[in-house]
């Protein structure tokens, strides 16, 4: 009997080797993925607030809305008409939408590293869409002017971001 169940056992044993049963196999599985271009943002004009003459005793601020207008305080001269909201073109991807993030203040510097406040960023657009792949808005922003602020050229950059939604 024992010669019987050896041989019973060899003989499954070919078999389960030879039929390999659970074994299963997919042939047609794939990968892939989508690109699509870039987003990028260009400053085309600076955020400029004039020529201003600042109160000899009163700190004061100067505005300019991102649809271009100014509002000068009533301590402070605003002698020139040439103030302009920051511009930016976005492109990317047709048809795509995007959201802005702007600064929150940033400090403005002269040439003798006197400095000036910039707050309260406002935007044309809180997000935009890429019509044709190109959109742009406006910036502006608030000045703050120390009374007897020092005379001189001020100079500061600031980031706004864009991002895909």
């Amino acid at each position: 009997m024992n010669l019987k169940i050896a041989g019973g056992l060899a003989l499954i044993a070919v078999a389960a080797a030879a039929n390999p049963a659970f074994a299963q196999s997919v042939s047609d599985g794939s990968a892939g993925a989508e690109i699509i271009a870039p987003l990028e943002i260009e400053n085309t004009a600076d955020l400029y607030f004039g020529t201003i003459a600042p109160s000899t005793s009163t700190d004061d601020i100067v505005a300019v809305g991102s649809d271009g207008s100014r509002k000068c305080g009533p301590a402070l001269v605003c002698l020139t008409e040439d103030h302009t909201p920051a511009t930016f073109k976005v492109t990317g991807e047709a048809d795509y939408a995007y959201t802005i993030t702007l600064p929150t203040d940033i400090v403005i510097t002269s040439a003798s590293g006197d400095t000036m406040t910039v707050s309260r960023f406002s935007g044309s657009q809180d997000r935009g869409e890429l019509r044709d792949g190109t959109d742009s808005f406006t910036v502006g922003g608030t000045l703050a002017v120390a009374a007897r602020q020092a005379a001189g050229q001020y100079r500061g950059a600031f980031t706004v971001t864009v991002e895909y939604n």
